[in-house]
């Protein structure tokens, strides 16, 4: 029986992974990461409300070094929405709308840097499985998120694989208007949520997997993709 592991953040709630606790053959548990003591397969980054806040949460409560150490023992990591931002190099609030911090560090677990806009954006999104057993089978979810990462491209097309094709977004408010926002460094980004055309990203190993698209695991293509994924 396989065993996931929820980290439990201040900012979000359960629901989205209920699925998951009703199939028989999976072991589900939700934890505070500062109660975990192991023995999960595959740990979970959920979304977040306000993924500074978050991410400063399970720095302070040893989340880092636990996902360090569960991957160092062959386990998996799956980050949703906030969580997938989490995962990556590097996070920017010029605005303030995610926590009191305008620039973190991610994990550094995959190739992305992103950074939060003044608006968010909403859709039901139906997108292609790139990888696995269920490759080229569809999977549908829900975005909702102001935040825009940009994939650093040498180093993905050495080190990841894409999850996602988007198929279509069906927007439940008119898609944010593309901006320039310009960081602490002077750097200016190009902010355009909703309208990349492919989501998420995942190690060459299998091990670490991060898409913004809420309610994946309610598609049995993307489970069986990530189940079979595993040694």
């Amino acid at each position: 029986m396989r065993k996931f592991v929820v980290f439990e953040l201040p900012f979000r709630g359960r629901d989205e992974f209920l699925p998951l606790a009703g199939n028989p053959s999976l072991d589900v548990k939700w934890v505070k990461p500062q109660h975990y003591r192991g023995g999960a397969d595959v740990v979970i980054l959920p979304g977040s409300g306000r993924t500074m806040s978050d991410l400063v949460y399970l720095r302070e409560n040893g989340g880092e070094w636990l996902i360090g150490e569960h991957l160092s023992r062959g386990g998996t990591v799956v980050g949703i929405c906030g969580g997938y931002q989490m995962l990556g190099e590097r996070l920017y609030d010029p605005l303030l709308k995610q926590g009191e911090h305008k620039e973190l560090s991610g994990f550094g677990l995959l190739a992305i840097k992103t950074t939060f806009g003044p608006k968010m954006m909403q859709s039901r999104t139906t997108a292609r499985l790139q990888l696995g057993v269920c490759a080229g089978e569809t999977v549908k979810g829900v975005e909702v998120r102001s935040g825009y990462s940009e994939a650093n491209a040498l180093v993905v097309s050495k080190t990841h694989l894409p999850l996602l094709s988007i198929l279509n977004r069906d927007f439940q408010e008119p898609k944010p208007e593309r901006k320039a926002i310009r960081l602490g460094d002077n750097q200016l980004v190009n902010w355009q949520p909703g309208d990349e055309t492919s989501d998420g990203l995942v190690s060459l190993d299998r091990k670490v997997w991060g898409t913004y698209l809420h309610l994946i695991f309610h598609n049995q293509a993307f489970c069986r993709t990530l189940l079979a994924a595993m040694p």
